[in-house]
């Protein structure tokens, strides 16, 4: 059992050993066939974010990692020895999110490229801020333990302290989000892991709401925004050729369903709510995108680029 009093994320050395545990976890579920510890331990050397921890890592290493695994992400491991390795046992596979969290990771370690390659990779200038919360908050989600924070909104002049109860990590654009309950005011409420400083774990325990359901909370959402008092819409857009094969390769969201798909057009539909987030998507497409239902959606559109039109002609 982890030690609780001790802080989350207490060095590089914490860091290295939760990415190595994830991706042992990923590797036997990617696999789905007995590995021996010879080939994980020569998977992880692999890493380069890993390699010196790795380089020492034995098969007495391997087991005492084993209880944190099953502890941190609810996979238990054991070693098959008719097969001779080690297999993924437990009833319940790595949600598919873990991926996400462990790109993050990644890019922490990635951006620490050694000099010599620096010149041949290129990323973008807008680094993401804040994933060094994800490990802290996604224990606090385990553990069930509120944690306290300072938070400063970009249009207020100074952080505000907040102490919430942390519910769901979510992506979007680049950009980590913390859903959390914030019993000072009673809902539920998103914060912006760039925005936060000072995170602590404290010792007050919390159960989610009784009607929090992670998996589906923001199942129609897209974005972070989910409108409390309104059914998600039926949205159908048509879309020229090309950037339909865009959109076809990687979905607006994962309600996205295929109408009609010819040389001439292509027509999704979305089950979404009508979202500002979702509005900034579609604007982003110019004119290679047709909003056609609703028909609400369409005059917002519409009325956007007219007043853009507008405003050029000034």
């Amino acid at each position: 059992m982890l030690d609780e009093r001790k802080p989350l994320l207490s060095s590089v050395t914490t860091h290295a050993h939760f990415l190595r545990q994830l991706l042992v976890v990923l590797r036997l579920q990617h696999l789905k066939r007995a590995v021996p510890f010879e080939e994980l331990r020569d998977y992880l050397l692999e890493q380069s974010s890993l390699r010196d921890l790795a380089a020492n890592y034995s098969q007495r290493t391997l087991q005492r990692d084993l209880p944190q695994i099953a502890e941190r992400f609810g996979v238990t491991i054991g070693h098959d020895r008719r097969a001779g390795g080690y297999v993924i046992v437990s009833a319940d596979p790595l949600p598919e999110g873990y991926q996400r969290l462990l790109d993050a990771f990644e890019l922490q370690e990635f951006l620490r490229l050694p000099t010599a390659l620096s010149p041949f990779v290129q990323w973008e200038s807008r680094r993401p801020l804040g994933t060094e919360w994800l490990q802290p908050l996604l224990r606090a989600i385990q553990l069930r333990r509120q944690v306290a924070f300072q938070y400063h909104k970009f249009w207020e002049e100074a952080p505000t302290n907040r102490t919430v109860s942390p519910l769901l990590l979510k992506e979007f654009k680049g950009r980590w989000y913390l859903l959390a309950h914030e019993p000072a005011r009673q809902g539920l409420r998103c914060f912006g892991l760039d925005r936060i400083r000072a995170l602590e774990s404290t010792v007050l325990s919390f159960e989610p709401p009784a009607d929090f359901e992670p998996n589906t909370y923001y199942a129609h959402s897209f974005g972070i925004i989910r409108p409390d008092h309104e059914p998600p819409a039926e949205i159908v857009l048509g879309l020229e050729p090309t950037q339909g094969q865009y959109l076809k390769s990687f979905p607006l969201h994962s309600s996205q369903r295929i109408l009609v798909d010819t040389d001439e057009e292509l027509l999704i539909q979305l089950t979404v709510y009508n979202t500002h987030d979702l509005l900034m998507e579609l604007l982003s497409l110019g004119d290679q995108v047709q909003v056609l239902a609703p028909a609400s959606l369409r005059a917002q559109v519409k009325q956007i680029h007219a007043s853009a039109i507008a405003w050029a002609s000034m």
